[in-house]
């Protein structure tokens, strides 16, 4: 036999054609809504006891000290003291003329001021082939100032041309060659050339010595 039950909205109307009738049972109230109160849950929070571990502090114990054995007593340093550079005094020279063009003469004579008389008279020549006059230049024996190197001469004069008459560059000091040509050291023209004396007699040098001059007038 087939099932009876069905829930289709058609069929039930073939079935239920009397007229149905909803009646109010006052015997049931149903209250209105209200706002919900917040309702807080309060949970029970174990709360576990953490015990720290007690450090037990060391006790380090300081040996004691034996009144024979006497502290080492160990010598103090001597201070050392401080050394001062003193001042390095700038070596003064006595010369001959002014020095107002920077022009400095080296002589090389033992017995003379400057040179013997021959020597003296080249001098003379040799100044006026360049337009110099006694105020221009300064004329220093070196042999009264043996040792004196370069830079002492010329931290004192400046020179700005250095005619060198018997000097040699070992005496002074300077590592350079000369070959007959003007040397240009630091801000210093130089000519090289024999001791006065004997250059009065070289005509060689003195040709040499002439074309030099004519470059520096």
């Amino acid at each position: 036999m087939e099932n009876q039950v069905t829930n289709n909205a058609n069929a039930l109307r073939l079935f239920f054609t009397e007229e149905v009738f909803l009646v109010k049972d006052e015997s049931v109230e149903i209250l209105p809504l209200r706002n919900p109160e917040a309702v807080s849950v309060v949970e029970k929070v174990s709360v576990n006891e953490v015990k720290e571990p007690v450090l037990k502090p060391e006790i380090t114990q300081i040996p004691g000290i034996n009144p024979t054995n006497s502290p080492k007593v160990y010598p103090q340093a001597p201070e050392i003291p401080h050394i001062v550079a003193e001042p390095v005094s700038e070596k003064t020279f006595k010369f001959l003329g002014g020095n107002k063009k920077s022009v400095l003469i080296l002589v090389n004579d033992s017995e003379h001021d400057v040179s013997t008389e021959q020597g003296r008279e080249l001098l003379r020549k040799i100044v006026k082939a360049v337009d110099l006059g006694t105020p221009d230049f300064a004329i220093l024996n070196y042999s009264n100032y043996k040792g004196t190197d370069f830079v002492e001469l010329n931290r004192f004069f400046k020179p700005a041309i250095m005619l060198s008459f018997g000097v040699a560059f070992a005496d002074l000091r300077l590592n350079l060659t000369w070959q007959n040509e003007i040397i240009v050291h630091e801000t210093t023209r130089i000519i090289f050339a024999p001791n006065l004396h004997h250059l009065d007699s070289d005509l060689t040098a003195k040709k040499i010595l002439w074309g030099h001059l004519q470059k520096i007038k």
